[in-house]
């Protein structure tokens, strides 16, 4: 599809004049399309629009619902029942062109004694040297060999009995299963584990040679076997991680964090527990799976999210906020009501710097809204130094100190 057919369906879209073809075909495309590709185009097209067209300030949530009850997608979500013709998962994707608007128009909300809202403008400070997160990682396989993930060009990285290994044109590793030679079958239940592992400020996503794809947070590891065998896939996660299970009712796949074990046959879901982190919570987007930590155990739901004290035990179950749970995976940093100290938490691991704090009585501050991720962190401080004015930034090197 061309820039200028993009143009002109999202312009109908948001103008809601698209017709059910029309519809049919953006949905198609933004399917396929890496959404940060058209993050340009949509920010320039929602820019020219008149006042009356924009949504500012308007929660994601909120989006998203008014799109699940968009009458034209009820109309092609029953033509998908009939025909298979379009991904069940349309309606994200059209939540994902919506959530733009929230994105491309920020805001942030403060709270500190009462309830106070601004919006701001796009601000800048010094930050020379400091990047977004990108893709990078680092794989360390069974014999102790360390590959640099973001050197490797395109093509197979490692040919062994166990798993061929390719990086693909996207970027991510793909595990493939090996040709087994006369010694092998003799060690048939024998695993030899890799260790993917993320730096701060890097990203990664690898298919495990089950089919199950993993996408791999910021200051985040997996270890996984080559291939899989006996009764279960297990893989151990620190860090935070998105999942899309393989079906496999014969081998169900497990995730180790922590104390806790997570077991599903095939769903989608995602799971955070960095090590500074006292709470580990697993958002459930599709299917079920089973928690156990210590002797408790729970079924998640979809839409569910389980939150675990590493320090208090216990598994509590809450709706899950979905959005916020994928943020990151879909680009963007969300912030819904959240005290400065979680806020510079995630700065700390995508933009790879180190966090200190001068005042005492800052846990009080919270902020929301959303932010690009690949946006410079010079922009998102402004933002927040505007929104508060006892509140200031000071970036010196890759240290950032945080002062009242």
């Amino acid at each position: 599809m061309t820039q200028e057919k993009l143009r002109e369906l999202l312009l109908q879209y948001f103008e809601n004049s698209i017709s059910k073809t029309d519809c049919k075909e953006l949905l198609n495309y933004l399917d396929a399309v890496d959404h940060q590709e058209i993050a340009p185009i949509v920010d320039e097209l929602l820019l020219s629009l008149p006042d009356t067209n924009r949504l500012e300030r308007t929660d994601a949530d909120a989006i998203y619902n008014a799109i699940h009850s968009d009458p034209r997608f009820s109309e092609i979500d029953k033509t998908v029942k009939r025909t298979g013709g379009i991904p069940k998962r349309w309606y994200l994707v059209a939540a994902t062109v919506f959530l733009f608007l929230s994105v491309s128009l920020l805001y942030f909300k403060t709270t500190n004694t009462g309830r106070e809202t601004k919006t701001v403008a796009t601000g800048s400070k010094s930050s020379i040297g400091i990047k977004p997160g990108s893709k990078k990682a680092t794989l360390t396989l069974p014999d102790g060999e360390v590959i640099d993930l973001e050197a490797q060009n395109q093509g197979m990285l490692h040919v062994n009995s166990k798993a061929n290994i390719r990086k693909v044109k996207s970027g991510q590793i793909v595990y493939q299963s090996g040709q087994p030679s006369e010694s092998d079958y003799g060690n048939r239940n024998k695993l030899s584990f890799n260790d993917l592992k993320t730096p701060k400020g890097g990203e990664y996503q690898i298919t495990l040679v089950d089919g199950t794809r993993v996408w791999l947070n910021s200051a985040s590891s997996l270890r996984f076997p080559s291939s899989f065998s006996g009764g279960r896939r297990q893989v151990i996660l620190s860090g935070e991680a998105y999942f899309e299970v393989a079906k496999n009712a014969a081998m169900p796949f497990v995730v180790s964090i922590g104390q806790t074990e997570i077991k599903v046959l095939g769903t989608h879901f995602n799971v955070s527990g960095y090590n500074d982190d006292d709470i580990t919570t697993t958002t459930l987007l599709e299917g079920s799976v089973q928690l156990t930590n210590g002797k408790n155990q729970r079924i998640l739901n979809p839409g569910q999210q389980a939150a675990i004290s590493k320090s208090l035990g216990g598994i509590q179950i809450s709706q899950g906020d979905i959005a916020q749970a994928m943020a990151w995976k879909n680009g963007y940093f969300r912030f819904d009501d959240q005290d400065i100290r979680g806020i510079m938490k995630q700065v700390s691991r995508w933009y790879d710097v180190e966090v200190e704090f001068k005042g005492k009585e800052m846990s009080n501050k919270q902020f929301g809204g959303t932010f690009y991720r690949s946006k410079g962190i010079g922009e998102l401080l402004s933002h927040l130094e505007q929104l508060d004015n006892n509140i200031h930034f000071k970036i010196i090197g890759r240290r950032i100190e945080i002062m009242e």
